[in-house]
């Protein structure tokens, strides 16, 4: 089988590329910058810097996984670890310029110029060079061919995700499925069914393929044992492609004693990150609570004129670790109802149970300021999943695989979710699964600077259509 220069030297042109990048950052450095002093001197001190860019950029950039393949990856995740390991690259060379006083013989400026033009020729060498293999494989080239194993809606759906993503240059060559059944209507370009395990054997005997993706292990007609067997003996790249899995998950592998063990769900807050977050939770709130005080005071006065009832509505709320607390929200319906009451019924469109005042504060989300004292108190903070409805707590996590895994994090008086257009109600159940993948999403990525981003996108979209 032709395989291409691509193929046969896929994992060589990376290798080649963590030794020619160094070299192409110290050449620019050298035409960027000019030291001062005598000819010796500056011969010095530019071999010195050339040395120092060379070790650190080969020992960092590798480390934020820059040279792996980024087929089946985002190139906006390839951007941020390129960036990440820019930054980082000359933060040690700052450390050991001040240490040496090495910094203070070249123009600010030059280093400044070669900083940008470094991160612009890596970005283009990195994520230009995969964009333009991507439009390569779009256009036939680069292409990897796969036999599939698994049931016929497994199958349907898998295919439908090849086709969706043609840049990854993969392509469905043949499928078989365990058991003999009829096949529902097969997408346009798919092709049919090849047959059962019989089929598939004689097949691999007289034909190949790149690659074996299955994602039936049940035991009839075939055990997990049987279908590793034959699968182990084909002398072929095999993938397991689980039909259960979900966006929410993060697979990891690991062992206890000697057996292999699969991390679905975990938090990945150290205890920096954590004591890092509150830190900042604390600073934000306390600043806000003290810019925000006249108005605080002019709502609760407004509520308390235009209809009876306390100002603060505090209802029950699963947070941290699955721990019930009480939100403070404004009051802005004229019931006040119990967040573990049965049958609970989220607020609608024309809700009637919203007073006029209340439906002015739920568009402009004012009816939440009363979070940042949960914020101070440490039962919330100021980004993390949306607090639900205990009531609601116990109907969705019967229906939606990992929707407790929400309650790793603190609540938040805003989210992932929110800023992407998943607040207010949550009319139907795919709805409320799509919230929980951001609302995962977001504790799997989760980083002071995206905490950050989420706060400014809130501020810029406080108005929404779907608060009410």
């Amino acid at each position: 089988m032709h395989t291409g220069v691509l193929r046969a030297y896929a994992n060589d042109i990376s290798r080649l590329q963590r030794l020619i990048d160094p070299l192409l950052l110290a050449g620019l450095f050298a035409l960027c910058t000019h030291a001062s002093g005598a000819a010796v001197q500056t011969d010095r001190l530019l071999v010195r810097a050339l040395l120092w860019v060379v070790v650190l950029s080969a020992a960092v950039l590798p480390i934020n996984k820059l040279y792996q393949s980024y087929r089946q990856q985002s190139l906006v995740t390839l951007t941020r670890r390129l960036t990440i390991g820019w930054l980082m690259v000359l933060s040690g060379l700052m450390a050991v310029g001040f240490a040496s006083k090495l910094t203070a013989q070249f123009s600010r400026q030059e280093l400044i110029a070669w900083a940008l033009l470094s991160w612009l020729l890596l970005f283009l060498s990195h994520v230009g060079g995969r964009k333009l293999l991507r439009w390569h494989r779009i256009g036939g080239g680069n292409t990897r061919t796969l036999l599939y194993w698994g049931l016929p809606d497994a199958a349907i759906e898998f295919y439908r995700q090849l086709e969706q993503s043609p840049y990854l240059g993969l392509r469905l060559a043949v499928w078989f499925q365990p058991a003999l059944q009829p096949c529902p209507p097969l997408p346009e370009g798919m092709p049919p069914c090849a047959g059962g395990f019989s089929e598939m054997r004689r097949w691999l005997d007289q034909q190949s393929v790149d690659q074996i993706v299955f994602s039936h292990v049940g035991s009839n007609p075939f055990s997990m044992a049987d279908v590793l067997r034959f699968f182990g003996d084909t002398c072929l790249p095999v993938v397991y492609a689980p039909t259960w899995a979900t966006p929410s998950m993060r697979f990891e592998f690991g062992q206890i004693g000697s057996q292999t063990c699969i991390t679905l769900w975990r938090n990945h807050q150290s205890n920096l990150d954590l004591q890092l977050k509150r830190s900042f939770d604390l600073v934000l709130a306390s600043c806000a609570l003290m810019l925000l005080a006249p108005l605080l005071l002019l709502i609760a006065l407004a509520i308390g004129l235009t209809s009876p009832g306390p100002i603060l509505f505090r209802q029950d709320r699963y947070g941290l670790d699955g721990q019930r607390f009480k939100i403070n929200k404004f009051r802005t319906m004229t019931v006040l109802e119990a967040g573990d009451r049965s049958g609970l019924v989220q607020a609608s469109r024309h809700d009637r149970r919203v007073t006029p005042l209340g439906r002015i504060l739920r568009r402009w989300s004012l009816d939440e300021l009363p979070q940042l004292f949960n914020v101070l108190e440490g039962s919330m903070s100021l980004v993390g999943p949306r607090p639900h409805a205990v009531d609601h707590n116990e109907q969705y996590r019967r229906l939606i695989p990992g929707y407790m895994q929400r309650h790793l994090f603190k609540p938040g008086i805003t989210g992932l979710a929110q800023v992407e257009g998943l607040r207010g109600e949550t009319a139907t159940m795919d709805a409320m699964a799509q919230r929980v993948e951001k609302d995962l999403l977001y504790q799997r990525n989760w980083s002071l600077a995206m905490d950050i981003k989420i706060l400014l996108l809130t501020l810029l979209r406080i108005r929404s259509p779907m608060a009410y």
